[in-house]
């Protein structure tokens, strides 16, 4: 018996795991919004954005490592797995984001680019206090409502700001890295609202 205590791990590793994660994430989300309301140091700002992607994506090879010498988890496998790769995502897409800033050396940034970058930073914030309610789901259903919400503000915001920028009297090119910043802010959002499903689904097997 004892030696069969020692070989299973204990499911706390994986939520420990997840929050350690999303924690990163919410530090990037903090970092992008402090990219677009004070739009200085832009490259360093990028690059610290780059090494907070770097670390997530150690924590989700460590879970899907966890995952693979695992016996008992706290919930379905394929949700672990699902879990672990949409958080990465969410700082996958948020990193491009920022990248994106940089190298198209975008000389100032707009109210709505700004307004996006809030946007997500806030997601971020829902999505680690969503996380951090796995363990008991606690908390998780109205976090999970804020994310969905902030995702329909990113889709408003997307619209207008698109339609301002082909009403505007600026040269194609920056109306075209305008156009990809925006939408790339928004797919980020988008991202934010695909681990809120996944981790709906675990509430609704689990709960």
């Amino acid at each position: 018996m004892a030696l069969r205590l020692r070989i299973i791990p204990r499911e706390e590793r994986f939520y420990d795991m997840f929050e350690e994660q999303a924690e990163i994430v919410a530090e990037a989300g903090a970092l992008l919004y402090d990219l677009f309301d004070k739009f200085e140091d832009v490259e360093e700002k990028t690059r610290v954005i780059k090494e907070a992607e770097v670390r997530a994506d150690r924590v989700t090879h460590k879970i899907i490592e966890k995952l693979n010498m695992s016996f008992i988890t706290p919930f379905d496998r394929g949700d672990i797995h699902q879990l672990a790769c949409g958080i990465d995502e969410v700082l996958d897409y948020l990193e491009v984001a920022a990248h994106k800033t940089f190298l198209y050396s975008i000389s100032e940034v707009t109210p709505e680019s700004r307004h996006l970058s809030e946007i997500i930073y806030k997601g971020c914030e829902e999505m680690l206090a969503a996380v951090r309610s796995l363990r008991n789901f606690s908390e998780a259903k109205k976090r999970l409502i804020n994310i969905r919400a902030l995702e329909e503000e990113a889709d408003r915001v997307v619209r207008y700001a698109l339609a301002g920028l082909f009403d505007s009297n600026g040269d194609a090119i920056s109306i075209l890295k305008y156009k990809e910043i925006y939408e790339q802010l928004e797919a980020t959002t988008d991202r934010q609202e695909d681990v809120a499903n996944i981790i709906d689904g675990i509430i609704v097997k689990n709960g």
